[in-house]
């Protein structure tokens, strides 16, 4: 036989509980559909993020800042400013939508650093709004080293690693022929560092093979432990650099490395000329 429980209590107990339901409910619905702080979001992927001023912009929503270096950013643009023009953004952006199109502002909103702007592709092709960011220019190549008369008349003295690229056999020079501010191709040398010379030296040993990063980082800081699984993010941004700053010397275009190239996920190779990276 069935029984049936009846619960006797004070009406001020039923609405406490009623209550109390309503609360937890609505506090789980909020939490539900509570969205992120977009600036605290990235903060967490990346300090870095929060450092550097990034943008969105499309027809309807207008400029948004996405982290907080945005914001303080735009609070210093304004029109009386000539430093900071307030058109200068605004004019990027509307020609990277309209155009669809990637365009650069240097200079913006200082010297050294330059406004990118990249159009974001919709529904066919459509531009659905654009994103940008401020990043800081590389530094200037070096300076160049004038050529020394006597080292220049000894040919063999220089190893020949293309038409537009030579080695000294024995002194931290290199020379590259470049255009020069009048349009004319033009020897220029310049003096190596240690590091890079020492990287060179091993790379040209060692001309076609692929050299894993690890091995090259041991090669120039051997003093610094490496762990078994590979680079820190730290140690491998050190080689990097270092690799950047020996392209700005020897290639004659330093934007398409034809001779010192990468090996994406591996290492570094360097070639001479009509070798694999060059046909």
């Amino acid at each position: 036989m069935g029984q049936h429980v009846y619960w006797h209590a004070p009406l001020w107990q039923i609405l406490s509980v009623v209550l109390a339901s309503l609360a937890l409910l609505a506090w789980l619905v909020r939490r539900a559909l509570r969205r992120p702080h977009l600036p605290t979001a990235l903060s967490a992927i990346h300090p870095a993020l929060s450092d550097q001023p990034l943008f969105y912009f499309d027809h309807v929503s207008g400029i948004i800042a996405l982290n907080r270096a945005t914001e303080g950013l735009l609070e210093d643009l304004s029109p009386s400013k000539e430093t900071l023009p307030l058109d200068v953004l605004s004019d990027v952006l509307l020609e990277a939508y309209g155009e669809a199109r990637v365009v650069q502002q240097r200079g913006w909103p200082e010297p050294h650093r330059t406004l990118v702007a990249v159009p974001i592709l919709g529904r066919e092709d459509e531009v659905a709004g654009v994103w940008a960011m401020v990043t800081t220019e590389p530094p200037p190549p070096p300076a160049e080293r004038p050529v020394d008369e006597h080292l220049a008349a000894q040919p063999e003295a220089w190893l020949t690693l293309g038409r537009a690229v030579r080695i000294h056999r024995t002194q931290p020079m290199i020379q590259v022929k470049r255009r020069n501010q009048e349009d004319v191709l033009t020897w220029q040398a310049y003096q190596l560092s240690p590091a890079e010379e020492t990287l060179l030296r091993y790379l040209l040993d060692h001309r076609g093979e692929v050299q894993p990063l690890k091995e090259l980082f041991r090669l120039i800081w051997p003093e610094e432990e490496v762990e078994r699984y590979g680079l820190r993010p730290d140690q491998k941004n050190r080689l990097q650099q270092l690799v950047y700053r020996l392209r700005q010397q020897m290639e004659p275009d330093p934007q398409e490395p034809r001779y010192l190239c990468t090996a994406h996920g591996v290492g570094y190779v360097l070639y001479g000329e009509g070798e694999p990276a060059n046909r």
